[in-house]
């Protein structure tokens, strides 16, 4: 079974490493077969990845993406070309992300402590789905706090209503939690991912995050707040006005 972690942040968003620093840390000290660089409204992170990944022997592979913020919460999208644009409805979100190609992960569905995609948007997209609207997999297992809190809740919805296939992502902001959390599926590649989330042969497999792991972001939570309530809404605006100037 291949081992992929395909829910990490960079300092391209609200990250504290940088891509260089997640790379070698999955490189030399994990033993992961696919990432995925998912920073928040930011495709920035994937890009690098990818031109790093082009000039060195990784033993991983890389699929690009990002986590997208839409108007009902958050939303991977992986095996992107170019970025989603955020804030946009639910519906339009995941049609953009088809269109690509890509694929869209429910991330922490139904979490009251981050900006996540409720009962009723899972349940309408669910039983209206179509080629360009639908989901591509559901996240069950987070091991941060915003994950643990709907654990029980995530599993049944999606056992007893959605049936997606389920995946695992590390939701890593600081290196050492990289990895805390998987999707194991058959084979090693990209490909390999793909194919076995069209198939449903998929699992998620790993644990909360450990006292060790607590005791580690608590050193940095200031910072990481910092970066996630100040510096990355700066940049988000910067780029509007930038956009808006051309």
């Amino acid at each position: 079974m291949g081992k992929a972690d395909i829910h990490i942040h960079t300092t391209h968003s609200d990250g504290l490493g940088t891509v260089e620093q997640v790379l070698e840390f999955v490189q030399n000290k994990t033993d992961l077969d696919l990432i995925a660089i998912t920073d928040h409204d930011m495709f920035d992170g994937a890009e690098e990845a990818r031109n790093l990944a082009a000039r060195r022997a990784y033993r991983f592979q890389i699929i690009p993406g990002m986590e997208v913020t839409t108007l009902e919460g958050h939303l991977l999208a992986l095996g992107l070309a170019a970025p989603v644009k955020s804030l946009q409805p639910l519906d339009q979100t995941l049609a953009a992300i088809h269109a690509q190609g890509g694929i869209a992960i429910v991330p922490h569905p139904m979490s009251w402590l981050i900006r996540s995609i409720g009962r009723n948007g899972l349940m309408r997209v669910q039983q209206n789905a179509n080629d360009a609207v639908h989901f591509d997999g559901f996240e069950t297992l987070n091991p941060s706090i915003a994950g643990k809190v709907v654990d029980a809740q995530v599993r049944e919805i999606n056992s007893r209503v959605m049936h997606l296939p389920e995946t695992g992502g590390s939701d890593s902001h600081i290196l050492e939690t990289i990895g805390s959390a998987t999707t194991e599926f058959p084979g090693k590649t990209t490909a390999d991912f793909l194919r076995a989330l069209a198939q449903k042969e998929t699992r998620a497999h790993g644990h909360h995050w450990t006292r060790d792991e607590w005791r580690a972001l608590a050193r940095i939570a200031p910072e990481q707040m910092f970066k996630s309530l100040v510096l990355l809404p700066s940049r988000h605006i910067r780029r509007a006005f930038q956009r808006a100037s051309k």
